[in-house]
Parts: structure tokens; C-alpha cells; sequence
């Protein structure tokens, strides 16, 4: 499994946030950043993502869920520690 940052524009919401709540384990933080954990390649989670709608930024990078620091909600710390468990 690894851990991913998906961000995309805001007023693409209601395109995208369903979408990625089923590709794996997941926290939203703001309104359009989003920390999933999946064994999906970041080209399997784009072609979920943008299926039909092609055209749209989106960026997805793998990111650390032992190699972090700053201050945020409690939840994406939790996730984070949780996610590498798995």
C-alpha cells in the first residue's frame, strides 16, 4: 500500500470527492486536498478520477507516511500514523 496526496481545483468538487472516497482508505483536509492509501498506481488513480472528464488538473504524488511535520487537524496525523500499519 501506499500513501498519496490528491489535489485538485475546488470548483471540481462535485466531480471528483465521490470519486476518490472509493479508490481506498482516505482523509479530506481543506476543501479540495485529499491523503488516500491504495495499491493503485498514481495513472490507475488519475484514469478513475478523470474518467470522462479528461481535461481536468489534478495532481496526485506519492508522499511519506513516516517523514512529516507541520500542524494541522488531528485527523490527517491519526490517518497518517494508522496508514503505516497497513
Amino acid at each position: 500500500m501506499k500513501t498519496y496526496l490528491i489535489q485538485y481545483n475546488e470548483s471540481d468538487r462535485s466531480i471528483f470527492e465521490n470519486r476518490v472516497k472509493v479508490i481506498g482508505e482516505w482523509v479530506k483536509y481543506f476543501s479540495d486536498n485529499w491523503i488516500i492509501t491504495t495499491d493503485l498506481t498514481p495513472k490507475q488513480i488519475y484514469d478513475k478520477l478523470t474518467e470522462g472528464y479528461e481535461n481536468k488538473s489534478i495532481l496526485i504524488i506519492e508522499i511519506s507516511n513516516t517523514n512529516y511535520y507541520g500542524r494541522m487537524n488531528t485527523k490527517v496525523w491519526d490517518y497518517l500514523k494508522d496508514s503505516r500499519k497497513k
